[in-house]
């Protein structure tokens, strides 16, 4: 007698999309910048930056509002004084006074993104400098602060995974570009692609993955993938 064998479908059941990240380039309400300081890397290269972030605040606050981030009081008279002399709009800027170790606000800072109900949130994502190649204590507080002195609900994602802002790119319909490079080196987070999917899915509302290999270890974002990292900071939806 012959005894058909037993096939059993398992169903996989998908992926629940809690929060949704818009596209960056919807309209949005003000950019972040962290400015240097002398903290970490000493004077010459704060003294080196400085122009640049005078000229991206100037830049940004004709059409918008800029968020800046000082080190502490001292700092924040000092940036004054720089950006008055160059001209800057002063009422489109807005001072927050944080302890900071680098000036990397895409890669440390809040992801801003909806939930269900269309509510704005932060959401606030692991980060350790990199893989462990800086310093980062103060900078991986800088979204839950954020989210306080923004009146924000505050999603914590910190023990769920690794992940800098600056990895990925998104098009706010369902697509997203990211390296495995970084995000799934064993330096950022111990877990396969479909984990980091799920999760992506979960609290970006990704669907469709396009993963790049990246290079790891060629420079301090595990990413070297020309035309991908822009310099870019987030932004207040």
């Amino acid at each position: 007698m012959m005894i058909s064998p037993l096939f059993v479908q398992c169903q996989v059941e998908p992926v629940e999309i809690l929060y949704t990240m818009p596209e960056e380039s919807e309209p949005h309400e003000a950019t972040w910048l962290q400015w240097p300081h002398e903290h970490q890397y000493g004077m010459q290269y704060r003294n080196d930056l400085d122009q640049t972030w005078v000229d991206m605040t100037k830049a940004l606050a004709t059409s918008e509002k800029v968020n800046i981030i000082a080190y502490d009081e001292e700092s924040q008279e000092r940036i004054e004084i720089l950006l008055e002399e160059a001209g800057v709009l002063m009422p489109q800027v807005e001072f927050f006074i944080f302890k900071t170790d680098d000036v990397w606000v895409r890669d440390n800072g809040p992801i801003y993104a909806r939930d269900k109900s269309g509510q704005l949130v932060i959401q606030d994502w692991g980060f350790n400098g990199w893989g462990e190649k800086a310093k980062r204590h103060y900078c991986d507080k800088i979204p839950e602060q954020i989210a306080k002195v923004q009146n924000k609900k505050w999603i914590d994602i910190n023990k769920i995974m690794i992940n800098e802002g600056g990895s990925l790119e998104i098009d706010g319909q369902g697509s997203m570009v990211a390296c495995r490079s970084s995000i799934l080196n064993f330096n950022r987070n111990n877990m396969d692609q479909e984990e980091a999917e799920e999760i992506f899915t979960k609290y970006l509302g990704v669907t469709n993955f396009i993963w790049l290999d990246g290079v790891p270890g060629l420079e301090i974002t595990d990413m070297h993938i020309d035309g991908f990292a822009r310099f870019g900071n987030h932004e207040t939806i």
